[in-house]
């Protein structure tokens, strides 16, 4: 009984009138125009039912009942190919979205050395700091009481970030300033510097281009370092009880930086002194010190080019009305 009712249902499709007009239209059998635009043209059964017109069931039925095998519904069809691109596509505007946000600044600045990387750099060292917060996301800060420094900063790394202030109830006390820039790439790039979080205890001299050492202890005195002059008393046979003295003085709180420094400064300053020792009253930061010789020999290492653009006005100046008082 089965076999005689496949043989009817089988007498009945060959006699259909719809499938007689396809094939007429065609020009071809019912069974190699499926074949044919389902493996040679890779048409899905959706694909050919919208060519002639018809349900798509009634194609998936004609391809069971003509025995004709259907591809694996996984194939890439031309359909399936657009679908896929535009996941991908927008899978990668994701990732761009979350990987390469916009950073309000010259992300590179810290991949290629030049005099401004160099200035930034030191003063890094002496007044910024690199963290990650708790969602993950990389940051490098600069703080400072003194504004024009950060500006300075914020100016030769195009940065459009705002600088916070900090005010403080003690009118004692400077307000402070901060300089806040997200950036994963900059972050990566100071790390492979040698730079740290938590730095200001264990850091240490990172290797920098004999050509960019002005502009990086530059950048570092304008951060942590102070000038300071004036007639002490002294002891002398020919009757002469006071001695004008320049004092240049570096601070930090690693030890081995500032001796690091002081080895840097006598190689390529030709500087002939200088002490590391602990600040007065402070055990957990040191300084290094420079008397008068020596800090008019590393005045005119780091501000020895013509073309110096960075520094911080207030303690050139200073260096300058000591030298109008030594008449130099």
């Amino acid at each position: 009984m089965v076999f005689f009712g496949i043989v009817s249902s089988m007498r009945k499709i060959k006699e259909s009138q719809r499938i007689h007009q396809i094939e007429a239209q065609w020009g071809g059998s019912i069974k190699k125009l499926f074949y044919n635009w389902h493996w040679k043209k890779n048409l899905t059964h959706k694909e050919i039912a919208e060519k002639i017109g018809i349900p798509r069931s009634s194609v998936t039925r004609w391809f069971r009942q003509f025995k004709i095998t259907s591809q694996s519904c996984q194939r890439m069809t031309k359909r399936r190919w657009q679908i896929r691109l535009v996941k991908v596509l927008r899978q990668r505007k994701k990732q761009q979205f979350v990987f390469d946000s916009p950073c309000l600044a010259n992300k590179h600045f810290f991949k290629k050395w030049t005099p401004e990387m160099a200035y930034v750099l030191g003063y890094f060292v002496a007044d910024g700091c690199m963290f990650v917060n708790p969602r993950g996301s990389r940051y490098i800060e600069f703080s400072s009481a003194d504004l024009k420094s950060i500006q300075r900063i914020q100016g030769i790394m195009n940065s459009e970030h705002s600088i916070g202030k900090r005010e403080f109830d003690n009118p004692n006390w400077k307000n402070g300033y901060r300089l806040q820039i997200g950036s994963k790439e900059m972050f990566n790039d100071l790390s492979v510097i040698g730079f740290t979080q938590n730095k200001s205890k264990i850091i240490k001299m990172p290797v920098i281009p004999k050509e960019f050492l002005p502009d990086f202890i530059r950048g570092y005195f304008d951060g942590d370092g102070s000038i300071s002059y004036g007639f002490h008393k002294r002891n002398d046979r020919n009757g002469k009880p006071l001695q004008f003295r320049i004092v240049m003085s570096f601070a930090s709180g690693s030890k081995e930086f500032l001796e690091q420094l002081k080895l840097i400064l006598c190689k390529f300053a030709s500087v002939q002194g200088g002490c590391v020792s602990r600040k007065s009253k402070d055990e957990e930061n040191f300084q290094l010190a420079f008397s008068t010789h020596d800090s008019k020999i590393i005045f005119q290492f780091i501000y020895r080019k013509d073309s110096v653009r960075h520094f911080l006005e207030r303690k050139y100046n200073k260096f300058q009305e000591a030298f109008e008082i030594m008449q130099i």
